[in-house]
């Protein structure tokens, strides 16, 4: 029984002296009994009673060997983890809930799958920090990249610029939203249906980047408007008021087809100042009408909503007797419709409802009878284009009430909001401060 306690003491501290050699001995021994096995010139003439304690050397050396290499790099990856975050300049925080990926289908048949990522991003460094580029790591997209920036807004104001035309940067240790876009020509292997979990790669102006993750909506396809349908014929109409507001539709449609999205206007519809045309409804400035903006800055008394058709429609309005007054403004509710070839003049009928004090009746109405994402006659694109170069030069129309229901109308829609958002948001914080 002494000897075979003593041997098997012996067999342990053996094991230990294996087990503690380096990692290169484990290998070297390893590779030395498997060329003893299988090496062409060597394994013929190794007796055959050997092979059994050369397989086992083997196999323990072996494991011995991928054990000791695990172990040592289980024990750098966290000073590997520690290095790359001292050399971090920056953190990127995804805000999903208002990015998105969409993929509408070109003119010319393409598809051209856009990318917009809303983050904050904070700078880790005592330097000011510039981002300068984005790139889409996952789902990989093979296709001309369009397009790609990215901006930050100003650290004094609500205004986004990116770093070339604007200079607008982060500076130390110090957090501010920003905002990646992208435009691919092409799309991801697999179609994706509500949600699409997507990695970009953030780039600043030494080539550090960062990668972020996040979960974007899917912006659904837009709904296919086959054919805009034909216009009724105003003499056969029997009521007279409904007669003559459906002649200022017609007439606004004609002016609509000469001046209309494709060249940035609103048919009869323009903001004036001073006897000139402010610039397009488009505009996404963030500020209602602020002074910083010196260029585009004008006293809101000063711009005037200028319709030769409109104006011949107020005006007819004001003769009428209160029956006819609302059978006036039922008639333009009812051709706010995709069904009664009046879609791409829906800016019309809501502007008109709403110098009629009828803009939560025509917003209602819009949103329940027009399509989203609809991109042929821009029904409710047109409508929200004209909103907001109304509240960008003329919010003191719009009471605070009315800012409700205009944000009620956006709440759920899945169409370019032109930042109305922002804008009532402005227009609040501007009214708290000059109360």
């Amino acid at each position: 029984m002494t000897g075979i306690g003593e041997g098997a003491a012996s067999a342990a501290k053996g094991l230990e002296v294996i087990k503690d050699l380096p990692l290169w001995v484990l290998a070297g021994l390893t590779i030395a009994a498997l060329m003893l096995l299988f090496a062409p010139g060597i394994a013929p003439v190794v007796p055959a009673a050997w092979r059994p304690w050369l397989i086992a050397a083997a196999v323990l050396f072996g494991a011995l060997a991928i054990t000791r290499a695990a172990a040592l790099l289980i024990e750098q990856v966290p000073k590997w983890r520690s290095a790359r975050a001292k050399r971090r300049k920056f953190h990127i925080t995804a805000n999903e809930q208002q990015s998105f990926w969409h993929s509408p289908k070109q003119p010319d048949g393409s598809i051209m799958t856009q990318v917009a990522a809303r983050l904050l991003v904070k700078n880790l460094t005592d330097e000011p920090l510039t981002l300068v580029g984005v790139r889409l790591l996952k789902p990989r997209i093979r296709g001309e990249i369009a397009s790609s920036d990215v901006s930050v807004r100003a650290v004094d104001r609500n205004i986004y610029g990116d770093a070339f035309s604007s200079g607008h940067g982060i500076p130390p240790r110090m957090a501010l939203p920003a905002s990646a876009h992208l435009m691919i020509r092409g799309v991801s292997w697999r179609e994706p249906k509500k949600e699409i979990r997507v990695t970009i790669a953030i780039r600043d102006d030494e080539g550090w980047e960062e990668r972020v993750k996040m979960t974007m909506r899917v912006m659904p396809k837009p709904q296919a408007v086959a054919s805009l349908p034909a216009l009724e014929v105003v003499s056969s109409l029997s009521d007279p008021v409904e007669r003559e507001v459906v002649a200022v539709l017609q007439a606004e449609i004609t002016r609509y087809d000469k001046s209309g999205r494709s060249g940035g206007g609103l048919g009869s519809v323009h903001l004036m100042v001073a006897g000139r045309e402010m610039p397009s409804f488009g505009g996404d400035s963030w500020q209602p009408n602020s002074p910083k903006n010196q260029s585009l800055y004008v006293k809101p008394e000063d711009v005037e909503l200028r319709s030769d058709n409109l104006e011949s429609l107020m005006a007819y309005r004001a003769r009428l007797s209160e029956e006819e007054t609302k059978r006036f403004e039922a008639a333009l509710l009812d051709r706010i419709d995709a069904d009664r070839g009046y879609l791409r003049v829906t800016y019309f009928s809501v502007c008109a409802l709403w110098k009629a004090g009828k803009l939560p009746e025509a917003l209602t109405r819009a949103k329940a009878k027009l399509p989203q994402g609809e991109m042929k006659a821009f029904g409710l694109s047109n409508t929200l284009m004209m909103l907001n170069g109304l509240l960008r030069y003329r919010y003191p129309d719009f009471p605070n009430e009315m800012l409700d229901e205009i944000e009620r109308f956006l709440n759920g829609m899945q169409e370019h909001s032109f930042q109305v958002p922002e804008k009532i948001a402005a227009i609040r914080a501007m009214r708290l401060r000059l109360v």
